[in-house]
């Protein structure tokens, strides 16, 4: 077994940090270009464009890619092979890290501290979302993920009947798409779970959300189920920013997994084009 301290861990979720404040990633930005390239509304060009045109200034200057910075989600992935030194203080150490890189580079802080009654904004942008596993791989997985308040209100839990077939399922999240997506600045990145349970879907529709958009399901049945919603979604009109076009979304992802006979969790979670990630492998040393 091999040790890695928290604050090494605390010292690289606060550079994602930045990094996904900061930096679009990669696959986004070639999934823009290529959208931009076989765009011909003329409005839908110019969204486009000026997407590209904020990356590149929020890359430079280091100002954040959106004026919404996001709830911060947080996953370490433990590798078999390590233990973590003073672990009893991880949550702490990493919620310190949110707080110390949202106050010293002025992000916006958007949690408040009661759903219903104070609403007192904590002032520093914690809790953070954080979830800790243990994985088959060496060393600890860090991922950071950022979502803002506008596409998080786009999301959606249903309990189908369990006979719900390939094209209700379609039609639920079409229908979504329709009444919800200009809330959330298209194009948008859909993220969808399918299975499990109420309580577990909404996650797996996060992670498809936030998932490489390069990388389509393993599985044939649900990429072809990806590229079927994300051909219908785009063929709506409704187009960056409401403005008409064919890019309403850059992709759609679906996550899925075993559920009870008498249940079909499906749960619909919306990025917007600014769907900010960051992530790396801490090994030890």
């Amino acid at each position: 077994m091999k040790s890695i301290k928290t604050k090494t861990i605390r010292s690289e979720v606060s550079r994602l940090l930045l990094e996904a404040s900061f930096n679009l990633p990669q696959d986004i930005i070639e999934a823009v270009k290529n959208a931009r390239k076989i765009e011909t509304d003329s409005n839908a060009k110019k969204v486009l464009d000026c997407i590209l045109q904020n990356e590149k200034i929020a890359r430079d200057e280091k100002l954040p890619l959106c004026q919404d910075c996001g709830v911060v989600y947080i996953n370490i992935g433990i590798g078999s092979d390590i233990y973590i030194k003073d672990s009893e203080n991880i949550k702490h150490e990493l919620n310190r890290a949110v707080a110390d890189v949202y106050k010293k580079n002025y992000l916006r802080n958007s949690i408040v501290n009661d759903p219903v009654f104070d609403r007192k904004n904590t002032g520093d942008n914690t809790p953070a979302i954080i979830s800790i596993d243990f994985t088959s791989g060496a060393g600890i997985g860090v991922e950071v993920n950022l979502k803002g308040g506008g596409s998080e209100n786009c999301s959606y839990l249903y309990m189908l009947n369990p006979s719900a077939s390939e094209d209700e399922i379609v039609g639920i999240v079409l229908d979504i798409v329709k009444k919800n997506i200009t809330r959330c600045c298209p194009p948008g990145v859909i993220g969808i779970g399918i299975g499990s349970t109420a309580s577990k879907v909404t996650e797996l529709a996060r992670r498809a959300a936030f998932r490489n958009l390069k990388i389509r399901s393993s599985d044939n049945r649900y990429s072809s189920l990806e590229e079927k919603i994300l051909k219908a979604v785009n063929k709506t009109g409704i187009g960056p920013q409401g403005l008409g076009g064919s890019t309403t979304a850059l992709a759609c992802n679906v996550e899925f997994a075993p559920c009870h006979m008498a249940t079909l969790p499906l749960s619909v979670f919306m990025g917007c084009h600014s769907t900010r990630r960051a992530s790396s492998k801490i090994s030890p040393p």
